[in-house]
């Protein structure tokens, strides 16, 4: 399938349609973008040859979209900060998909949605706090992964907590491809609290999410996960964000759970897998007051944390 794709996105670049003479010298082949206004959408060569005019309301639709996103989550009936983080998330994928070019469809916890038939209609899917449980929902993202979908995971969409020996018993929640083959972490392993902001480590620039970062910036606060496996040691991972503190400068401020402040160590907060198009943050746990459920904080509060975001949707779908 990913031979397939590449090879037909040769042939439609080749077969754009040229117009019989162009104004400018000399004649050249065009080279088409996708251009839009609030009612119409048309293909635009930079000498200003026009094709392809099309009408649509709301600025972009699935023809000239960049890419087109189907995403998941819960918005209610979970962690409150959880879920507070996907309602946020609705509105800042949506804005930016209207600024930008992309389209976002959130499709809440149905996730009977992961099908062949409708990812065939989409490049991009963002699991925002869960993933799917059931084997032919499962079965179908592999499936799109591996033709060269893209991904993007944040925070609870990693959190499995499955003892070894029930992992392959039948009816185990255990999805081991997605945890230990895809994500390459296995199980949750601890967790800081209370959620804070921190410095993270930009381990390489040699990726589209990290090229436009600097060498360390302050992330928005997020509750920080620790894993089963070491991602340092998967040959198949690249750790792109970490999170390194120290005694002078720890993670979490739990003044009750000694255990849930992170004094040391080096820990993964980012990281792709080589063999797909993918991405998992630890980010999207905002911090909340769960004695009133008020929100406290804004997982896209961090202008740098927005911009590693972005440029991996970008960078993952081209």
């Amino acid at each position: 399938m990913k031979w397939f794709k590449a090879v037909a996105s040769v042939l439609a670049a080749l077969l754009l349609p040229l117009a019989a003479s162009c104004e400018t010298e000399p004649a050249h082949r065009h080279a088409y973008e996708w251009k839009r206004s609030e009612t119409q959408h048309w293909l635009e060569c930079a000498c200003g040859s026009q094709t392809d005019f099309g009408d649509h309301t709301g600025g972009v639709c699935g023809d000239c979209a960049v890419f087109r996103t189907l995403s998941f989550g819960s918005t209610e009936g979970i962690d409150a900060a959880h879920a507070d983080f996907a309602r946020e998330a609705n509105g800042w994928f949506s804005a930016k998909g209207a600024e930008l070019g992309f389209t976002y469809d959130f499709m809440g916890n149905d996730y009977a949605a992961l099908n062949d038939e409708t990812l065939e209609n989409y490049d991009l899917v963002l699991f925002l706090n869960d993933r799917p449980h059931v084997k032919e929902q499962q079965d179908a993202f592999q499936r799109f992964m591996e033709a060269g979908g893209a991904w993007i995971g944040f925070h609870a969409a990693a959190f499995s907590m499955v003892e070894e020996a029930d992992k392959d018993k039948e009816g185990s929640d255990y999805w081991r491809w997605y945890q230990d083959d895809f994500l390459g972490c296995g199980n949750y392993k601890n967790n800081t609290w209370n959620p804070t902001a921190e410095p993270l480590t930009v381990e390489t620039h040699e990726h589209p999410a990290t090229a436009n970062l600097p060498d360390v910036f302050l992330s928005a606060p997020c509750e920080w996960y620790g894993w089963e496996s070491d991602l340092f040691q998967n040959p198949d991972i690249t750790v792109l964000l970490t999170l390194n503190p120290t005694r002078e400068n720890p993670a979490g401020d739990n003044p009750n759970k000694d255990w849930e402040i992170w004094y040391d160590g080096h820990y993964p907060i980012a990281w792709a897998n080589n063999h797909y198009k993918m991405l998992y943050t630890n980010m999207g746990h905002n911090l909340q007051s769960y004695n009133d459920f008020e929100k406290q904080s804004e997982t896209f509060s961090s202008e740098e944390q927005c911009t590693f975001l972005l440029d991996a949707m970008f960078g993952l779908t081209e």
